[in-house]
């Protein structure tokens, strides 16, 4: 099952500093919402662990994150793939992102798509949600980091 999803969000920083935070992998790790572990994979992608808190309970995930159709300043694709703990299932998660630079900083455009697997499907509406909430504190982390730099 897959599900699309998209926006914007106009950021004070640059271009560039925006784009050298989106583009680190180092940067990323930091400023993922509720990653509990971040290590790199040896190979430019990272290992993560985020820990999803719905309810009365905590979801762990562990995720694979990869950068692909890299074309600086401007443009690429996130790519992240994950197991939720003790659920059975996967997630993907393709989230191509584009920067324009604009009077008061970046423009930052995203779309993506959702794709769930297994048992993890029942979970949909709740996954949704705890994405839309994920991206949004993600977009403020990008924009407090690369002002910083």
């Amino acid at each position: 099952m897959t599900d699309d999803f998209s926006g914007t969000a106009d950021l004070g920083s640059a271009v560039e500093a925006t784009w050298a935070v989106i583009s680190d992998p180092g940067a990323i790790g930091r400023i993922l919402p509720n990653a509990e572990s971040v290590a790199p994979d040896g190979a430019g992608g990272l290992n993560i662990v985020v820990a999803v808190k719905q309810f009365l309970m905590t979801v762990r995930v562990d995720l694979h994150a990869t950068w692909h159709d890299v074309e600086p300043p401007n443009h690429l694709r996130l790519q992240l793939d994950g197991r939720p703990r003790g659920l059975g299932g996967a997630l993907h998660l393709s989230v191509p992102v584009d920067l324009e630079e604009i009077s008061s900083g970046t423009r930052v455009s995203y779309r993506g798509a959702l794709e769930l697997e297994g048992s993890v499907v029942s979970f949909r509406r709740q996954l949704e949600e705890v994405l839309r909430e994920q991206v949004a504190s993600l977009v403020r982390a990008v924009e407090r980091e690369a002002s910083r730099g």
